[in-house]
């Protein structure tokens, strides 16, 4: 699966807008309340038509809270046909899909998605009623905020076998990310390595795509005594220690949960693509704020990484950091506050927060306010007579300014114009 274009009307911010990816990797910047994350719930509302064919996922709808209202003053007045019309492909086949809320307490409908319903109906059949194996299924994946892995220690138990569908698609787009899936099969396929039960490409096309993406860590095994995927740390002086997951910082093991669930749903999946099944699959995985709880030094590569471990998939993430866009090309880039044709991985950091991403100076707001008070402290000593008043503001501006080098400076100015 690929979304190749996105229209919302009457959806949250939007009266009608239009969204197009025509790159395997778009991040979406801008202001808070300019609708990054409403972009991502259009397009997970748009992938999620899919699972309307499958018998053993969630299904997901527009919500009430999707619906655009306008502020009248004393109420907000929801407006009708609140709608997301999508156009993409499947295995290759060109497909355009629409749902639309008509009334806030009405249900969505279906009609207009009935192509890719039935589609993936005929998967859902394949597999479950005629046990079709080779039937290559698109991932779906969302990540939202609540992502970050803050709870404490969990022990995990061993896998027992389930359905291709079900433990595929299983909140799959859900706010809350699926960590406990992944490590509960990530532990069961390391058993069965060691038992020789089954094969190990499986289990080896996730390590490697986890090993891709996190930096200076290199996942193993699963470490019996922490009960935990353990890996070898490379500290910046080349020391090097074992280390199971849950011990990385924040970041890296929120990132490592992420790829691992990713990769994880590529081998359930079409686990019928052997060693393949991770850089094989296709489809779409969403991400809020990938930058989140991450060093600029790893903002700087994870796009790269995620685009190198999984070369098929589809990625649209929303972003603040201009180190996140930095590592782009201008088609890669969807910016709500301002048309940019510029390539930002041609640009310094200072470019991109400015010329991009719309910051009025490269300095802090401390920095910018002093020279602010400097240019008006010299712009009175050059444009002001000398009287009472004009001593009393001056004496005001010295009084704001906290660097003493400025401050000697502008008093030196001062006593050249006997004021």
């Amino acid at each position: 699966m690929k979304i190749d274009n996105l229209v919302l009307g009457n959806f949250r911010n939007f009266e009608q807008a239009t969204f197009n990816f025509p790159t395997n990797f778009t991040v979406i910047i801008g202001e808070n309340g300019k609708g990054k994350s409403t972009v991502l719930q259009g397009l997970k509302l748009a992938a999620g038509a899919f699972l309307l064919g499958i018998d053993e996922s969630e299904k997901c709808h527009i919500k009430k809270e999707d619906v655009r209202r306008i502020d009248l003053g004393n109420r907000f007045v929801p407006q009708r046909n609140c709608y997301f019309e999508a156009k993409g492909s499947i295995a290759e086949l060109p497909l355009t899909w629409k749902r639309t809320l008509s009334t806030v307490n009405g249900r969505t409908d279906t009609k207009d998605a009935a192509q890719i319903i039935t589609i993936a109906k005929d998967y859902n059949d394949m597999i479950n009623i005629d046990f079709t194996e080779a039937v290559g299924l698109p991932i779906l994946c969302y990540f939202g905020t609540a992502r970050l892995w803050a709870e404490s220690k969990q022990t995990y138990k061993l896998k027992k076998k389930g359905s291709r569908l079900q433990d595929g698609y299983a909140r799959c787009l859900d706010e809350r990310s699926d960590k406990k899936s992944p490590m509960e099969w990530i532990k069961t396929s390391y058993w069965k390595k060691l038992k020789q039960k089954d094969e190990s490409v499986l289990f080896d096309a996730v390590l490697e795509a986890i090993d891709l993406c996190i930096p200076n860590w290199k996942p193993t095994e699963w470490d019996e005594d922490s009960d935990d995927l353990g890996g070898v740390y490379t500290n910046d002086l080349g020391e090097e220690k074992f280390i199971p997951l849950f011990y990385l910082s924040d970041g890296l093991r929120t990132v490592a949960s992420m790829v691992a669930e990713i990769a994880y749903r590529c081998v359930v999946l079409n686990g019928h693509l052997g060693a393949n099944a991770v850089k094989g699959s296709h489809g779409v995985v969403l991400i809020d704020e990938i930058d989140m709880h991450l060093h600029p030094r790893w903002q700087q590569r994870v796009v790269n990484d995620l685009k190198i471990a999984f070369p098929n998939l589809q990625f649209v993430a929303t972003t603040h950091s201009p180190f996140i866009v930095q590592s782009l090309k201008a088609e890669e880039l969807i910016n709500l506050d301002r048309w940019t044709d510029v390539n930002p991985d041609q640009l310094t950091i200072n470019e991109v927060s400015t010329s991009v991403m719309g910051l009025n100076k490269e300095y802090g707001l401390e920095n910018q306010r002093m020279e602010s008070i400097s240019a008006e402290y010299l712009t009175t000593l050059e444009n002001e007579s000398s009287n009472e008043t004009t001593k009393d503001k001056l004496n005001t501006l010295e009084h704001e300014i906290s660097d003493p080098a400025v401050r000697a400076f502008l008093s030196l100015q001062r006593l050249k114009n006997n004021l």
